[in-house]
């Protein structure tokens, strides 16, 4: 079974200090690779024993178990939905067809998700968000180390901003740019420093280079169910998409007076400056 899993704990005191499968720079979706060594770690974190899967061969392989086991904890696919292509040829959108539980004309070549597994178990999606388990109903998680959402903060492969100093930089590279991992737990969306949807993302903008203009296409009252239903361009359009893009540009932030005034409480998390001491120029 250990050639399934990935092993930080392992990982960390070899000569690679990195993950080779949360390798997302490129991607202003996906979390910035971090640098870890094992120098780095807490003694707490080195006693972990934090075990992830290799996405490449999960569930790719048929089960030969003969035993009874639990289909949900185990790294082999024994039915079509619980089996995993391999390869990242296809999107995370599930296809037309399965989706209306009808065969697909184009079956292993579709470009598409067959199944809830080719959709979770993908770098996209891998412990980007919490188990709705989490915190204090994990031992009723059916699916254990083998779910494909995060059972602690150390499982997240994403930017944990929530724990990163709320400074200048922080409002302008990467408040916005990450999904809220927390979206199954009531909080508070309104203060909190992650996305809940497209309309409130934000792309990197040390990632992708866009100018402090509204894009045409994106239409700021539209629900988004996918990203480039707002804008033919994608993420690769070079105007904002919605306000937080616009008002946290780099060259837009802190430029402009709050409208209110004295009124206003916040501070860095305030897109306009109240005073000459916050006012940014170029």
């Amino acid at each position: 079974m250990s050639e399934f899993f990935f092993n930080l704990k392992q990982c960390l005191s070899s000569k690679s200090s990195k993950p080779t499968f949360t390798n997302f720079n490129s991607n202003p979706f996906l979390p910035n690779t971090q640098s870890y060594s094992a120098s780095t770690l807490s003694a707490e974190e080195d006693n972990k024993l934090l075990k992830l899967l290799v996405l490449e061969s999960f569930k790719v392989p048929p089960c030969t178990i003969k035993q009874n086991h639990n289909h949900k904890q185990c790294q082999y696919y024994h039915y079509p939905k619980d089996r995993k292509r391999q390869g990242e040829f296809y999107s995370i959108d599930l296809c037309e067809y399965i989706e209306r539980n009808q065969f697909c004309p184009f079956g292993d070549k579709c470009l598409k998700s067959h199944s809830g597994v080719e959709q979770l178990y993908r770098k996209e999606k891998y412990k980007m968000k919490f188990c709705s388990q989490y915190p204090s109903g994990l031992q009723n998680c059916e699916y254990g180390e083998f779910c494909s959402f995060a059972h602690s903060e150390e499982e997240l492969l994403i930017d944990l901003l929530h724990r990163m100093e709320k400074n200048e930089d922080f409002f302008i590279f990467k408040f916005k740019t990450v999904m809220c991992p927390f979206n199954s737990i009531p909080h508070d969306k309104a203060q909190c420093v992650y996305a809940h949807n497209w309309q409130d993302f934000r792309r990197k903008p040390n990632l992708v280079q866009y100018d402090p203009i509204p894009c045409a296409f994106w239409k700021p009252n539209d629900f988004l169910t996918i990203y480039n239903l707002g804008c033919p361009n994608g993420s690769n359009c070079s105007k904002c998409h919605g306000w937080k893009e616009l008002d946290y540009h780099p060259l837009v932030y802190k430029t402009k007076f709050c409208p209110n005034g004295a009124k206003c409480h916040r501070t860095f998390e305030c897109s306009y400056f109240h005073n000459e001491n916050e006012k940014r120029s170029y």
